[in-house]
C-alpha cells in the first residue's frame, strides 16, 4: 500500500511532540465517515489504506479513529497493553456480553478469569468435547439426509449455524437451549450482537433509554437472554450442591462453576458466569461457520483444492466419521480452513482504545483515540503475502510455517495476539476439522452462479445474503 497521501487526506502537526498525526480520512460535515462505516465498513476502511497507508485516521462524528493495516503496526498495538486497553465502559458490546473475557477492560479481573478458564480448553478437556462435537454433526447430516436430495439448493450459511449453534450450546449446556428462548426465536443473540455493533460504529446512536422500536426489541432480546442463563446457571449451582460429583455433566458450564482462582480459591460470582457464559454462546458459534461458509465458496470456485482435500478425506475416513485421532490424517484440510480464515477472517476487525498519549508508525496517537486493526487488510497486504488475492492453502504446509524468516509473526492472526488471543482458538480448529471433514466425504457443494455473493462486516463477517449452493451426495462413489 501506497504511504502516500492523496487530495481527500490531509494531515496536521502536533507542535509539543513535533509527531504528526496519522492522514486523516475527509468525510461529511460533523458526521465525517459514519455513513461510510455504516454503508461497508470493510470498503471504507480499505479505501482508507490504499490513499494513506498502513496507519489512517478517520472521524466518526465527534470520535477519532485510528485504522491498521499492517503486521508490524498492529503487533505494537495488541502486545502493548500499557498504551493500548480494551474498550472502557462505554463499549457497546458491553450491552449484551458484560464484562467477559471479549470485553473486559479491567486488565486485573480479565488476568484472573483468563487464569480460571484456561484449562477449561486444554488437551483432556478438548478431547471429551470432540464426543459432543461429533454427536451433533453426526445429527446434522441425518437431517441434511432427510431434508435434501443430490441437486437440491440450499443456503449452506443456514445450515452451518444450525450445526455450529448445536455444538456450542451441547459443549456449554449438554444439551440445545434455543428452545428456551421461546418467542424471541434462534436469532435472539443475532439481534442482540448486531444492535451493540451498530452502535460501536455509530455515535449518533439514540440512547438505550428511548423507547424506539429497535431499542425496545433489543431490551426484549436482552430480558430474554438473561432470564434463560440465570435461570440454567441457578438450577445448575443448585444440582452441584445436591449431587455427587459422579452425576456432573462435565460439560462447559460444569467447568465453569469448578474454576478457581489459584490465589485466592474464589470462584465466579453469578454475574461473572453470566458474562462467561453468553460471551462463549455468542462468540462460538457463528465464527466458525461463516467460516466455513466462505470456505465451501472457495472451494466450489477452485476445482483442483477441491478434488485435493476428497482425495485427502476420502483416504483418510474410508466412509465413516473421524475420530480426534483421525484429524492428524488430514493435514491439508486443516490448511483449507486456515487459508480461508486468511482471506475472511472471521472477526475482522479488532478494537482498542489508546490509554495514554503514545506513538504509533511515527504519528502521534492521542489518549482517549479509537485503533480498529483491520485484520482483512492484514491478511492481503501485499508485502506480506505474495499473490495475496489467490486461494493457495499450500501456504500454511508445515514446511512453510517453519521456514525462517518466511512470515512476520502477526501476518496472519484470525483469533487475535498478544495476550488477549482468543481462549477458544483449539475448540474452534478442532470444531472446523471435524465439520470440513465429515461435510466434505458426504457432499460436494457447488455455488449457484445466479446467487449473490457480498461480504459483510458486522462483529463477523457473514455473506450478507447467506450461502445459495446445490448439494451433491457423494456417497454412490463409495459403495
Amino acid at each position: 500500500m501506497s504511504s502516500q497521501v492523496s487530495g481527500r487526506v490531509s494531515n496536521q502537526a502536533n507542535g509539543q511532540t513535533g509527531l504528526r498525526m496519522a492522514p486523516e480520512m475527509r468525510g461529511l460535515p460533523l458526521l465525517g465517515s459514519v455513513p461510510a462505516f455504516r454503508r461497508d465498513i470493510l470498503a471504507a476502511m480499505r479505501d482508507g489504506w490504499r490513499e494513506g497507508g498502513d496507519l489512517v485516521r478517520y472521524r466518526l462524528g465527534p470520535v477519532s479513529v485510528h485504522g491498521v493495516s499492517s503486521p508490524e503496526l498492529a503487533g505494537e498495538v495488541l502486545t502493548d497493553s500499557a498504551a493500548y486497553g480494551k474498550l472502557g465502559p462505554d463499549n457497546p458490546l458491553r450491552l449484551v456480553l458484560g464484562e467477559g473475557l471479549l470485553t473486559s477492560s479491567d486488565h486485573e479481573s480479565w488476568m484472573t478469569n483468563r487464569r480460571m478458564m484456561q484449562p477449561i480448553y486444554g488437551k483432556q478437556a478438548l478431547s471429551s468435547m470432540f464426543r459432543t462435537m461429533s454427536a451433533s454433526v453426526e445429527d446434522q447430516l441425518t437431517h441434511m439426509a432427510a431434508t435434501y436430495r443430490t441437486g437440491d439448493a440450499v443456503d449452506l450459511h443456514t445450515e452451518l449455524m444450525r450445526v455450529t449453534l448445536d455444538i456450542v450450546s451441547r459443549c456449554m449446556f449438554s444439551t440445545d437451549i434455543t428452545e428456551g428462548l421461546g418467542e424471541l426465536g434462534p436469532d435472539a443473540v443475532d439481534v442482540a450482537i448486531n444492535f451493540a455493533f451498530d452502535r460501536l460504529q455509530n455515535p449518533f446512536s439514540p440512547p438505550t433509554h428511548w423507547p424506539t422500536p429497535r431499542n425496545r426489541r433489543f431490551r426484549e432480546v436482552m430480558d430474554g437472554i438473561d432470564a434463560l442463563i440465570r435461570r440454567i446457571i441457578r438450577e445448575r449451582r443448585a444440582e452441584a450442591e445436591a449431587e455427587s460429583a459422579d452425576v456432573r455433566s462435565d460439560d462447559l458450564l460444569d467447568m465453569l462453576l469448578a474454576a478457581r482462582d489459584e490465589d485466592t480459591g474464589q470462584g465466579m460470582d453469578d454475574r461473572q458466569l453470566r458474562d462467561e457464559v453468553i460471551t462463549t454462546f455468542a462468540a462460538g458459534h457463528e465464527t466458525t461457520a461463516v467460516t466455513l461458509s466462505w470456505t465451501f465458496y472457495l472451494l466450489s470456485r477452485h476445482r483442483d483444492v477441491l478434488a485435493a482435500v476428497q482425495r485427502e478425506v476420502d483416504e483418510a475416513l474410508g466412509g465413516r466419521l473421524p475420530t480426534v485421532e483421525d484429524l492428524r490424517a488430514m493435514p491439508y484440510t486443516l490448511q483449507v480452513f486456515e487459508e480461508s480464515l486468511r482471506m475472511y477472517p472471521s472477526a475482522p476487525i479488532v478494537p482498542r482504545l489508546t490509554l495514554k498519549d503514545t506513538e504509533l508508525g511515527g504519528h502521534r496517537m492521542p489518549a482517549g483515540s479509537r485503533v480498529l486493526v483491520n485484520l482483512h487488510n492484514i491478511h492481503r497486504h501485499s508485502a506480506h503475502w505474495p499473490d495475496a488475492e489467490r486461494f493457495d492453502p499450500d501456504r500454511f504446509r508445515t514446511v512453510e510455517r517453519k521456514a525462517p524468516g518466511k512470515r512476520h509473526r502477526f501476518a496472519y492472526m484470525p483469533f487475535g495476539a498478544g495476550p488477549h488471543l482468543c481462549i477458544g482458538k483449539h475448540f474452534a480448529l478442532m470444531e472446523a476439522h471435524l465439520l470440513l471433514a465429515a461435510l466434505l466425504q458426504r457432499y460436494e457443494f457447488r455455488h449457484v452462479p445466479s446467487h449473490r455473493v457480498v461480504d459483510h462486516a458486522t462483529i463477523t463477517l457473514r455473506p450478507r445474503y447467506g450461502m445459495v449452493m446445490t448439494l451433491h451426495d457423494r456417497r454412490p462413489r463409495h459403495p
